[in-house]
């Protein structure tokens, strides 16, 4: 022994603050988690998300009938279509509120890849509560990216500790290759690594009885029952519409928040309702109540009234609404 110990190699389980999932649309897209959305070209993906980006920019309602609450902001890279002329007025179309909804300069220096620096700085520029790449294979270094295990592991690594650390869902929208016949999950574009990083796998296909209408599986859930299903219609008369939204028995559906007076009312609730689950970080909770138009210096002030405490533990801050012991 040295005499000296290092420190900052490990940390205890013990030390580490169990929290629950946080979900964007229970149970198909969680927050601070990779989604996978794939399907054959011309299914209708593209569509689909751009509909749940039209209700989250404005703050609608999600497929399943769920207020939204205050609007989201979105970040939506697509490479497949043009902007000004195609996306743009699709997303209008939608009804979806532009201000919200933002897009990566490609153009700047060299192409956009899936592990580029831009798509973090954008996140935490913009912060946006999703984040949609479409489709993956548009943003890969080379073809080989995704097949290659350990250039697939890294990539899809990195991705998800920025959806971890900057509080935001991620869906990747990718084509399933033509292996027939195969288990749905190794349909997946390229290395399994792929599907292996990603918490939940959507896959869409036409309804066989009707052509008009998809049919969206959830084919893997890490994180909650993964029965859940979703259809929806594509017809020229009317346009895209939700038909169902198929949520597993024991659903974390809550009920409505109460209508209330003030900033200060709406912070207590919301701030009392992250701390009974317990004690969480300050950051965080900053994060999440900004997103329901709470300021910093209100959560401050409404924190002194609650009598809620702060610790300092591993280099954070934490609130906690327990006495101290």
């Amino acid at each position: 022994m040295t005499g000296k110990e290092e420190t900052g190699i490990f940390t205890l389980y013990s030390d580490v603050e169990a929290t629950a999932v946080r979900w964007l649309w229970y149970p198909f897209i969680a927050v601070g988690k990779i989604t996978l959305l794939q399907g054959d070209p011309g299914d209708g993906k593209s569509t689909m998300m751009m509909n749940l980006i039209a209700e989250l920019s404005k703050g609608g309602t999600m497929p399943d009938g769920k207020s939204i609450g205050m609007p989201q902001k979105v970040i939506y890279q697509c490479s497949e279509d043009d902007a000004s002329d195609t996306i743009k007025p699709r997303l209008e179309t939608c009804g979806a509120d532009c201000r919200n909804v933002a897009f990566i300069n490609e153009e700047m220096n060299s192409g956009l890849t899936l592990d580029d620096e831009r798509i973090r700085k954008a996140i935490i520029q913009f912060r946006p509560r999703l984040v949609v790449i479409d489709p993956i294979q548009a943003y890969l270094g080379s073809d080989s990216d995704l097949q290659i295990a350990g250039r697939a592991r890294k990539l899809m690594q990195r991705l998800g500790m920025w959806a971890s650390a900057y509080d935001c869902a991620v869906v990747l929208i990718g084509h399933l290759n033509k292996k027939e016949g195969t288990k749905d999950l190794y349909r997946s574009i390229g290395s399994v690594d792929v599907v292996a990083a990603a918490r939940s796998v959507l896959q869409m296909e036409h309804d066989p009885e009707n052509k008009d209408i998809r049919i969206v599986r959830q084919i893997k859930n890490n994180l909650a029952p993964s029965d859940g299903e979703i259809r929806f219609s594509i017809t020229a008369e009317e346009g895209f519409r939700w038909l169902e939204c198929k949520i597993p028995t024991d659903s974390e559906a809550e009920s409505e928040p109460p209508k209330f007076e003030s900033k200060s009312e709406k912070a207590a609730y919301l701030i009392k309702k992250l701390l009974s689950e317990g004690d969480m970080r300050a950051r965080e909770i900053y994060m999440r109540i900004s997103d329901e138009g709470i300021s910093r210096r209100t959560a401050e002030n409404t924190k002194k009234e609650l009598g809620i405490r702060s610790y300092r533990k591993m280099r954070q801050w934490f609130w906690s609404i327990k006495p101290e012991e």
